[in-house]
């Protein structure tokens, strides 16, 4: 059994998948596996993993779904097949700092009253790094209400928490915000998570990706909001934090993109 289980639900990212991989296969702490699940991908994707876990046969591991199921039916399927104590996220289209693993794993070593870890975050597209993101350090109850005070892909987190909260709820109004409602629930149970402010994954983002998001997935955070909020304790003094997405999907497209971005100015490293 590894120390830690890599789980990544993957769709055709023929494109990002091999140096996903690759970021992971460079890290500096070495006892981790591999768990990737194609989500029904109509590309190459399924072929570049095989090619993976035919090179590294105690390491990667490939399973699929007969279909396009999405990323929360995935990711708890590799939840259900993980063994070690600690679960890393990874997306096919991410990239790993080389020593993500071996400081995440360390935090959580030496903070047993932590529930999970996870990191700043390097945005980058085909042209590179173009911004820098950072998340609260210490986040408590209140960081829920403004944004998701982690970042998906950065997150380690204790198997054993995550099979208590019954993994992601696989849902329709949890459809793009699985881990904001993963985080509401895990606080309600009294467990709290933090952030390294240093960022250890490159976050791949389109930057006009913004333009791009569906009406529906605000609904559904605006549900995940509420609910949440809710479990929380954060109502009624949180109810205008719950009409955030609406209100952020009235603003031009455009002007979100230039602000999400540091309005063009590309950031070094």
């Amino acid at each position: 059994m590894a120390d830690i289980d890599i789980i990544m639900g993957v769709f055709n990212e023929e494109q990002n998948i091999k140096r996903a991989v690759d970021s992971i296969l460079r890290q500096s702490f070495e006892d981790w596996r591999l768990l990737v699940c194609d989500d029904g991908s109509t590309d190459r994707t399924a072929q570049i993993l095989d090619t993976y876990a035919e090179a590294y046969p105690h390491k990667i591991f490939v399973y699929r779904n007969h279909s396009n199921r999405g990323l929360t039916y995935s990711l708890n399927r590799l939840i259900g097949i993980s063994k070690a104590p600690y679960l890393a996220r990874m997306d096919g289209d991410d990239l790993c700092h080389e020593k993500r693993l071996e400081r995440e794993k360390a935090f959580l070593d030496r903070h047993p009253e932590y529930a999970l870890v996870g990191s700043s975050i390097s945005k980058f597209d085909g042209d590179g790094v173009f911004a820098r993101k950072a998340f609260p350090e210490y986040p408590g109850r209140k960081d829920l209400l403004w944004n998701n005070p982690f970042a998906h892909p950065t997150v380690m987190i204790r198997r054993s928490v995550l099979l208590e909260l019954g993994g992601y709820r696989d849902v329709e109004s949890t459809v793009r915000c699985e881990d904001y409602d993963l985080w509401m629930r895990l606080y309600e149970r009294g467990y709290k998570g933090y952030n390294i402010q240093e960022p250890l994954l490159y976050y791949y983002e389109g930057r006009s990706s913004y333009a791009k998001r569906k009406f529906k997935y605000r609904w559904n955070e605006i549900r995940t909001r509420f609910e949440g909020f809710k479990r929380n304790g954060l109502l009624p003094q949180g109810i205008l934090f719950v009409l955030k997405p609406l209100a952020v999907g009235l603003v031009p497209a455009e002007f979100m993109v230039k602000a999400r971005n540091g309005f063009g100015k590309k950031k070094n490293g």
